[in-house]
């Protein structure tokens, strides 16, 4: 049996499988805010730390399962973090490398940087990994009153990444069983991206047909408004998240606004 996808969701019992989907999209948009707003590494260190907590803790995702999701990150964000820690100039001489200076503003500029996408992809991974999509669509139609057609364009974004794992995966097999070995390098994996391109542009168009089909045999579109059997409702904790959620982003924010962080910390060094 071949391993399930990455980011697709996975039905559980942990404390954010239970949050209602609006509660688990506020926080996704809190992370993000405060990521990109925050340029000081230790803050980026706090914020990642918080989301890796949510991840093992209350998300219960096995580190397994956060690394074939982000390994790849990582390592785009280590090379990140050497670059511009090497090439950004600072006025601060932190230590040399070879008698290269590292500059501490650089590094902590650089380090900030890293973090804050690996803090962005870390906590999509949370969020798609707990997130009913038809629920998310089901709950931005009666709770935010959003056109039921934009919803299930949400739905059926989510839902296109794990389909095209699973099609890469049959495409890997159906090339092994007729014989073609698998590359091993980056360059190996190019060539092999190449050879999956056409059966998935074809097994994708072949779906989307079918899809369409189904839709118009449903005759979704032909009423202005649509019910649902159950729809997810927002809970205590929900509200309690998005609460706290609120606060940290308006008090971080504020802070900026006020001058209470030192802009030297916010900026890129010059």
């Amino acid at each position: 049996m071949m391993r399930s996808g990455v980011f697709q969701f996975r039905s559980g019992t942990s404390f954010f499988h239970r949050l209602d989907p609006l509660t688990k999209l506020a926080w996704l948009v809190g992370i993000s805010l405060l990521a990109f707003g925050a340029y000081i590494a230790w803050v980026q260190i706090v914020i990642t730390a918080v989301v890796l907590f949510t991840a093992l803790v209350l998300a219960r995702l096995s580190p397994v399962e956060i690394w074939r999701g982000t390994w790849l990150f990582v390592f785009a964000c280590s090379s990140f973090l050497v670059i511009q820690t090497l090439t950004l100039p600072g006025t601060h001489v932190a230590f040399r490398i070879a008698g290269h200076p590292i500059y501490a503003e650089s590094f902590d500029y650089a380090l900030a940087s890293a973090l804050r996408i690996y803090t962005i992809i870390l906590s999509s991974l949370v969020f798609v990994r707990t997130t009913d999509p038809r629920e998310l669509a089901i709950a931005l139609v009666t709770q935010m009153k959003v056109p039921y057609r934009i919803a299930y364009a949400f739905f059926i974004a989510l839902r296109i990444i794990p389909t095209l794992e699973d099609e890469i995966k049959t495409i890997r097999a159906a090339q092994s069983v007729r014989g073609v070995a698998r590359q091993g390098g980056i360059a190996g994996r190019i060539r092999e991206m190449k050879r999956y391109a056409m059966p998935l542009l074809v097994g994708s168009l072949r779906k989307a047909s079918m899809m369409v089909m189904s839709m118009e045999a449903r005759a979704f579109g032909a009423f202005p408004q649509r019910t649902f059997v159950d729809a997810p409702q927002m809970t205590w904790a929900g509200m309690t998240v998005c609460a706290i959620m609120l606060i940290a982003v308006l008090g971080w924010y504020l802070a900026l606004g006020l001058g209470y962080v030192h802009t030297m910390y916010v900026l890129a060094p010059a």
